[in-house]
């Protein structure tokens, strides 16, 4: 599987590059009232209003420091939710230090053994030469509750645009 790689902090996290829908480098974003500190806001991708979820602030009350690696990693939850095609719930990531793709065997993660409750994003992990780097479940990233404000649903059941 190829992953693409960040930090946060001091330490090394992934996407399944499958999961990715585009790289983009950090914007403006309009800040949401009373939302989350880590959700940065929201921004214009390609015509269509995304949510901004600061990876940083999210798992380390830190936010995201401005560096030149600095970028969003676009999502499609969507489609992970259904495995298929069936509509546009973009997400961003703000992240800091993506800079590589790994080629690593799905055979050589391995579950941490953990399950943190505050944390249900936190998914596989597999030991490197010199780090540890651990998968994270996007779907998983946004609770239920906030992903209904993020994503309200018109009458037909279709998430709004």
């Amino acid at each position: 599987m190829l992953v693409l790689t960040f930090r946060i902090g001091e330490y090394v996290y992934g996407l399944e590059a499958g999961t990715v829908v585009e790289v983009v480098p950090p914007t403006v974003c309009k800040e949401l009232p009373r939302s989350p500190d880590y959700v940065k806001g929201l921004f214009n991708y390609r015509g269509k209003v995304t949510p901004v979820v600061d990876l940083s602030m999210l798992a380390t009350d830190v936010p995201c420091a401005s560096r030149m690696s600095t970028r969003i990693i676009l999502i499609d939850l969507a489609d992970l939710d259904s495995g298929e095609e069936r509509g546009e719930q973009f997400l961003g990531l703000l992240a800091e230090n993506i800079t590589e793709t790994l080629k690593v065997a799905d055979s050589d993660f391995e579950e941490s053994g953990l399950e943190i409750p505050d944390a249900p994003w936190l998914g596989r992990v597999v030991r490197g030469n010199d780090c540890m780097l651990q998968l994270l479940k996007p779907q998983r990233l946004l609770s239920d509750d906030l992903r209904k404000v993020l994503f309200p649903k018109d009458d037909s059941g279709q998430a709004q645009g």
